[in-house]
């Protein structure tokens, strides 16, 4: 039972779309030759036991939880357990940046996906099924909004949509949110350590290892970035600047700037101006 799908050009260009969708009982193994267009198998199996065997790999085949993920440029061969019924249902298809997907998912070497809900996946084939065989208005957008969310479900089951990102210990978010509160105060290590309640030693130690900076050089680049942001404010001089940021002159600021910038702060806020009059 094969549904075949004809979308148009345009879809096939910018989309991603199927090429055809079936349930296939099989008693003798099913051999696909390369396909001559990019594109993926996806299926599961309803009923028996087999293999699937593509480019030197080998995957047992059987009811459960895992869908298969198989590239259609590489010869395949679904084959049931000798005497045996093998029931498989999916679909092909193909879409902008497929060969991408096959890389990034590590290809025939992980092609099985194991997932929580596979139902989600069948109930959506079920869905596809049904749009390409009535064709409603926008039906080839319709079909392709619902596989980049069976793609985005592939991802979530390999952890891929995951942040990278490590947890912030709450003392660094304490650190974080007091220097936020008083941007333009001259906040030194051992003050923002008491002001969050935390020992220095640990507060640096923690700093550095979840920001990768010291927070004495953390806090210094928010003074810098700061002494920029009011030196372009072209109402305000340097010395005004200086006070805002808790300098106790002048002369502190502009050795304080210099040495991190290269440029004096009065050549800075020439820069900035001739910068905006040329806008």
């Amino acid at each position: 039972m094969m549904l075949t799908v004809m979308p148009r050009p345009l879809a096939r260009r910018l989309l991603w779309h199927p090429f055809s969708l079936d349930t296939a009982d099989l008693e003798q193994p099913d051999v696909h030759q390369p396909y001559e267009k990019p594109g993926v198998h996806l299926f599961w199996i309803l009923s028996g036991r087999g293999t699937l065997e593509v480019q030197g790999e080998s995957y047992d085949l059987m009811p459960g939880n895992c869908v298969w993920f198989v590239d259609m440029a590489q010869r395949r061969v679904y084959r049931p357990v000798l005497g045996a019924r093998l029931v498989k249902q999916g679909f092909r298809f193909g879409g902008p940046t497929v060969e991408l997907w096959h890389k990034e998912l590590s290809g025939v070497k992980k092609a099985p996906f194991s997932l929580k809900d596979p139902e989600c996946i069948r109930r959506d084939y079920r869905t596809i099924y049904d749009i390409c065989r009535r064709k409603p208005v926008r039906w080839e957008w319709q079909v392709h909004l619902i596989i980049i969310r069976i793609l985005g479900q592939l991802m979530e089951s390999r952890g891929l949509l995951a942040s990278n990102e490590p947890d912030i210990p709450e003392a660094v978010m304490r650190v974080l949110n007091t220097l936020a509160a008083d941007p333009f105060h001259n906040w030194k290590v051992k003050q923002v350590a008491a002001a969050c309640g935390v020992s220095y030693s640990k507060v640096r130690d923690l700093f550095h290892k979840t920001q990768g900076v010291s927070l004495r050089e953390f806090i210094q680049q928010r003074r810098l970035d700061k002494a920029r942001l009011l030196l372009a404010d072209e109402r305000l001089t340097i010395k005004q600047v200086a006070a805002q940021l808790h300098f106790c002159n002048e002369f502190y600021f502009s050795h304080f700037f210099k040495g991190r910038t290269g440029v004096s702060p009065s050549a800075f806020k020439r820069l900035q101006a001739k910068t905006q009059q040329s806008k």
